[in-house]
């Protein structure tokens, strides 16, 4: 019959080997692909990615998520897809408005009135799969700390949020706040988006909530334009 290639059982830990002198972590082997007659691993030294190499550093998943892309290639910033006649913002200061958000000027910014909450709704053209949000804030207490997102939910209030279970919830440290970082979404629960609604619940110690600038990146979804949805409707 034909001849059968040895392959590590992925089931099965195998136990630590060495290699020319050197040890090889289990982890490293298992799974790896198939074996030299003999089971010996190959010689030939297999690529490390920046995300493997910043792993095996003992700062681990600081290094990596700096090693890591800000975003999937072929994402886009869909700051065009954004129906901005159609987001609002409730418990917003009239003097610092959520439109402020889309200027592009950090001077300008979405400021909570009567506590720190706010409630934005932002509604999109087409339907769009999202990977990152870019929040843009000041070094103070007055920067987002916990953000709740929930998607395709229409007519949100302060009630319903805190007791509807959200797609994501963002912890935010004062990295997410630089205008040219971005925090990644979970992808599997923002593939067919219409709709998102942050809930800025907590900020750093202030008695008010302030944000100039927000982002969204992701994709379009093939064939899907909202606004001639409404018009068919």
């Amino acid at each position: 019959g034909a001849r059968r290639v040895g392959r590590i059982n992925c089931s099965r830990t195998p136990p630590p080997m060495r290699h020319r002198g050197s040890f090889i972590p289990a982890w490293r082997s298992s799974c790896d692909g198939p074996l030299t007659k003999g089971g010996n691993l190959l010689d030939r030294p297999r690529p490390v990615t920046p995300q493997a190499a910043a792993l095996m550093n003992p700062r681990g998943a600081a290094a990596a998520q700096a090693a890591a892309p800000p975003t999937p290639v072929g994402d886009i910033d869909l700051g065009d897809i954004v129906d901005k006649k159609q987001c609002f913002c409730l418990n917003e200061d009239p003097a610092h408005p959520h439109t402020n958000l889309f200027m592009g000027d950090e001077r300008l910014f979405l400021q909570s009135d009567s506590d720190e909450q706010l409630l934005v709704h932002i509604q999109f053209n087409e339907v769009v799969k999202l990977s990152a949000i870019s929040f843009v804030g000041p070094e103070d207490e007055s920067a987002p700390l916990t953000i709740k997102v929930f998607a395709n939910r229409l007519n949100l209030g302060f009630s319903d949020v805190e007791d509807l279970k959200a797609e994501q919830v963002l912890d935010l440290t004062p990295a997410d706040m630089l205008a040219d970082s971005q925090t990644n979404l979970y992808a599997v629960k923002f593939t067919r988006v219409t709709s998102l609604t942050l809930f800025i619940e907590e900020n750093n110690g202030d008695d008010v909530s302030k944000l100039s600038g927000l982002k969204f990146f992701g994709q379009t979804v093939a064939g899907t334009n909202m606004s001639e949805f409404k018009k068919v409707g």
